[in-house]
């Protein structure tokens, strides 16, 4: 009732519901009445800020104008998807549940695969979304009990911690009572632990079943706790919480590597392995000072998409270098550029440059004599080399890519000798692969979009790193198990109040949707109720979280946190959200006793920073330029086959022969089945937009496309490369690998391998090579000369060197095939 606001009131009116009288008019009962009633208050006053069961006029109008607007915006995705070659996971469950349900009844699809499909076993039940369900109904929608078909799904509740993939733990809950569909499933609980030792099960039991719900609800993604039975015994020490206090990043950083290197000091387990350490984060903004005390202590660890790519110094340089090069008055990244360690200006020499507000570019000004006069002897020398090299690249251009423009002048430029660690040259290969994939035409169209896609990519771990001491996050750590974790920042907050355009929630009854209310009104009481709906499932996502890092631990679990405390003493309680806001009713005694921050230090003042320990490479003893090819820096997969083929080309032959392998990988995939002459010949408008796309020059795309249509026909019309691309057992194209070769790791590309009719395998490369001349045959030996040992390496990793191999050139028809040499074991490449 709207005029009722006191709680007592409410509590009273509820009593009456539930007891079936009306007497609460007359003599309210007590609130001693509720007291066993747990969340039914709550739950009432929810009830009582439900919005109206109908939308507004002034909502419907909202409503009606995203109505429109989402199928054209879908429509406009489904294009950027065609034009990229390229899909979302939700746009594959989409496109899955239209090939069974047309709208109008089963496809013929679904009528196949009822026939065909006997048992269906789906993992990780838990993280499962509406669209993955609803695929699941579709395809037992004609089953029947007792047929003989089945349907198995496994997964744990408690570490369902993916929503932000639309995963749905009701979905799980729902699925135990209701089954999938037509299928009824019978529930089978598993609760021997055999991970941990027996206190760490006993520590989880008792303080899960007080952060969990105490029972389950679909609709709101609560999950009960479900306790374990240990199998292994208790060990003397199994779970410690430490508590800081008022933001002592500093001390916590330390007690992490402190305890990290105690643990990888603890003796070898029983079974006689080494023990293993992990560091889990809910964040990782959490590591900002963790990570930095791990190395400075020399704790070596593998960091598991943990460190921003474009954090990385050799990714800002050559993002620096991207960015001039694309843009001569971009003032930042010039000076950037000349402040990286293959030039190292000072600051002074950076102000004679750029000091001047005269109106020209730092490009202009280190090309004015005047200028230059004024910096130090030592800076003119260094910055000579970089006006040489940048300035060749800006007046090459428009003739290559933009890859290749910004690679081979960080090559001139020595960028790789100003590596500090191995790991640098593949976060330099990442970066490049990135840009080659973003350009178009050799340019960025929108800057902004490709370091938006940069800010998501991460360093990569690095060969030879430590596998006993690792850090992630949470959600990275799912599945794995360790001897020692360690959690740090359970204090902090990582909510988010963002308010979107409108809120919309997926349910098994239907979709919630609400526009954002307008500015100056009232909030829409819909929207708020989608939003604290979704507020609700991300606290109860918060606990499972906590589960999924708490139950990783064999032997040992560290949690530390931080909570604010005043003079007197007094703890103030950790923020709502956090993490070890869920704990606190287990760890309080912990904060509250502690006499003093554990392990807490000043904060040392930070030392300004010197020109003499500016990082940078010796002043050059001349002015003179390396070649830009003189290193080869890792490359993809793709380029690592094209070095050896054009190396000794042309640009643009180099591209045409990678355009021909994607058609024939294409071709291949299909079996033949659709293509013929006239289809090739009409895809003279894609490939030449290939091309463009690769960097080739506007006045070669025609005789390029022209090159490699004659590839792509002259291909269909030879028996040998019909049989090549045709029908084929286990037939894989462009197929990769990473193996160590001699000590090296190398990532391998096939382009075809298969299994003909005589069961023997075949590994089989594609070289787009011409030859002038008579003498075609003996080029031909000397071209399997060439690549013998490529193709033997391939054999090695790929099927221990049981299988003939093949050298197929679709210009010229030309084959050249011989057995491989069987690897023995002592090869040195392995696969991985």
């Amino acid at each position: 009732l709207p005029g009722i606001d006191d709680v007592d009131a409410w509590r009273a009116l509820c009593t009456g519901w539930l007891t079936g009288k009306n007497e609460w008019r007359k003599k309210p009962p007590s609130p001693a009445a509720f007291a066993n009633v747990d969340g039914l208050l709550e739950a009432v006053c929810a009830v009582k800020s439900l919005p109206d069961a109908r939308y507004s006029e002034a909502q419907w109008e909202a409503l009606d104008a995203i109505r429109r607007l989402l199928p054209r915006a879908a429509a406009e995705l489904k294009l950027v998807f065609a034009r990229h070659g390229e899909a979302d996971f939700i746009e594959i469950n989409q496109a899955a549940l239209r090939a069974l349900d047309a709208g109008d009844g089963p496809t013929d699809l679904m009528l196949a695969l009822d026939y065909r499909i006997r048992h269906i076993l789906v993992d990780e039940f838990q993280d499962t979304s509406i669209t993955q369900r609803d695929l699941l109904v579709h395809l037992t929608s004609g089953w029947e009990a007792g047929d003989g078909r089945t349907l198995f799904v496994v997964g744990d509740p408690m570490q369902s911690v993916y929503r932000f993939r639309e995963a749905e733990v009701g979905l799980f809950l729902h699925a135990q009572r209701h089954g999938i569909g037509s299928v009824a499933l019978e529930s089978l609980v598993l609760q021997a632990n055999f991970r941990s030792q027996a206190g760490i099960v006993a520590w989880v039991n008792r303080a899960f079943a007080q952060v969990l719900p105490s029972n389950d609800d679909v609709a709101a993604g609560a999950v009960s706790y479900s306790p374990s039975v240990a199998v292994h015994p208790a060990a003397a020490e199994s779970v410690t919480a430490h508590p800081f206090f008022n933001g002592d990043a500093e001390g916590q950083a330390k007690l992490v590597a402190r305890l990290a290197r105690e643990a990888l000091a603890a003796p070898a387990r029983a079974d006689g392995e080494p023990s293993t350490v992990a560091i889990l984060v809910r964040a990782r903004t959490h590591l900002a000072d963790i990570l930095p005390r791990l190395r400075s202590e020399g704790l070596t660890f593998r960091a598991v998409e943990i460190e921003p790519l474009v954090d990385r110094p050799v990714v800002q340089d050559l993002l620096a270098l991207t960015r001039a090069i694309s843009h001569p008055a971009d003032r930042v990244s010039w000076l950037a550029v000349l402040r990286a360690p293959w030039a190292g200006l000072t600051l002074q020499d950076l102000e004679a440059i750029a000091g001047a507000h005269d109106g020209a570019s730092v490009w202009e000004r280190i090309g004015d004599e005047g200028v230059v006069a004024a910096i130090s002897p030592d800076g003119a020398q260094r910055l000579e080399r970089v006006r040489t090299v940048m300035g060749r690249a800006l007046a090459q251009r428009a003739r290559s890519s933009l890859r290749d423009a910004v690679e081979g002048a960080w090559l001139a430029l020595e960028g790789p000798a100003c590596l500090q660690e191995a790991v640098d040259l593949e976060d330099a290969d990442c970066y490049l692969a990135h840009l080659e994939k973003f350009e178009e035409a050799g340019r960025l169209t929108s800057l902004l979009d490709f370091e938006a896609g940069l800010a998501k990519l991460f360093s990569r771990p690095g060969a030879g790193v430590s596998e006993r001491l690792q850090v992630m996050t949470i959600h990275n750590a799912k599945g794995l198990e360790f001897d020692t974790v360690i959690v740090p920042g359970l204090h902090a907050d990582t909510a988010s109040d963002e308010r979107k355009l409108f809120m919309w929630m997926e349910t098994l009854e239907g979709l919630l949707l609400a526009p954002v209310n307008p500015a100056g009104s009232d909030k829409d009481a819909i929207y708020e109720l989608i939003r604290r709906l979704d507020k609700e499932k991300s606290a109860h996502e918060g606990g499972r979280v906590l589960y999924v890092a708490a139950t990783r631990a064999r032997s040992r679990l560290h949690l530390i946190g931080d909570c604010k405390r005043d003079p007197a003493g007094v703890v103030k309680e950790p923020a709502r959200t956090s993490l070890l806001a869920k704990l606190w009713p287990i760890v309080a005694t912990d904060f509250n006793t502690a006499p003093n921050p554990v392990a807490s230090v000043a904060a040392s003042a930070v030392a300004p920073t010197r020109e003499d320990e500016l990082l940078r490479l010796a002043a050059p003893a001349s002015i003179a330029v390396p070649p830009a090819l003189s290193w080869s820096a890792p490359a993809d997969p793709g380029r690592d086959r094209d070095a050896i083929e054009f190396s000794w080309v042309g640009e643009t032959a180099r591209h045409v022969g990678s355009v021909v392998h994607r058609w024939l990988q294409r071709i291949a995939e299909d079996e033949l089945v659709g293509w013929d002459r006239a289809r090739i010949s009409g895809a003279r408008a894609a490939i030449a937009n290939e091309l463009a796309a690769r960097g080739v020059a506007v006045a070669e795309i025609e005789p390029a496309v022209t090159r490699v249509i004659g590839a792509l026909i002259a291909t269909l019309d030879d028996s040998r490369g019909r049989w090549l691309l045709g029908p084929q057992r286990a037939a894989r194209n462009e197929y990769r690998l990473s193996a160590l070769v001699d000590g090296e790791r190398r990532r391998l590309v096939i382009d075809r391998m298969f299994v003909d009719a005589e069961g023997r395998s075949w590994i089989v490369d594609y070289k787009t090579s011409t030859h002038q001349g008579g003498d075609v045959e003996s080029f031909l030996l000397a071209e399997q000369s060439r690549y013998r040992d490529q193709l033997q390496r391939y054999a090695s990793v790929a099927v221990n060197g049981e299988a003939m191999l093949g050298l197929y050139f679709p210009v010229l028809g030309g084959w050249r095939e011989w057995p491989a040499a069987r690897a023995s074991e002592d090869d040195p490449a392995l696969t991985e």
